[in-house]
């Protein structure tokens, strides 16, 4: 009975051995975890540096701790953003003004969710590192707590945020 548990451990630990290996020179695959069709043609999505969501985790911390000046520094100089009413932001000024006058106006926290890094490769050839993101985000507005789910898909390059696309959900009182 030990040989025969000895050789099926053999065989598998021999089987884990090959399933890991690669060639020299050969690059293990990457995982598609998607199609963009944006340039008209489906190209695929891969699985993305998990350092961009540690990037953008820290952007929003600065934004509940209201540090303006790490979110004017870690936007990039073209930055662009996009809110969910469709006003758009054009470079770190003007988003600093924008949140200058939104914290000034209410008190807006967010919660994270989930993130996923993911990288795509244009038809440029130029890859774009993408985190799609949620957030909780609870705000008074004029005295009366509003809640909501945004969605931020946000371009990094460079470890900068260059841009970012925010849908809103608001939340029912009822949920």
């Amino acid at each position: 009975m030990n040989k025969i548990l000895l050789s099926i451990s053999i065989l598998l630990l021999a089987q884990f051995s090959f399933a890991g290996h690669h060639e020299v020179g050969e690059k293990p695959s990457k995982t598609i975890i998607g199609y963009d069709t944006t340039e008209g043609t489906k190209i695929p999505i891969y699985v993305g540096d998990l350092s961009t969501i540690d990037i953008w985790v820290d952007y929003v911390q600065a934004h509940n701790d209201r540090d303006l000046e790490t979110i004017r520094n870690t936007n990039a100089d073209d930055f662009e953003g996009w809110a969910p009413n469709g006003q758009k932001i054009d470079g770190p000024d003007a988003h600093v003004a924008f949140l200058t006058e939104w914290f000034a106006n209410s008190d807006p926290k967010w919660t994270h969710m989930y993130s996923i890094a993911n990288d795509f490769t244009g038809k440029d050839g130029k890859l774009q590192q993408w985190v799609t993101t949620e957030w909780q985000v609870s705000d008074v507005i004029d005295g009366k707590q509003v809640n909501s789910q945004d969605v931020f898909d946000v371009l990094i390059e460079g470890g900068k945020i260059k841009s970012i696309y925010v849908t809103t959900r608001p939340i029912l009182s009822a949920e």
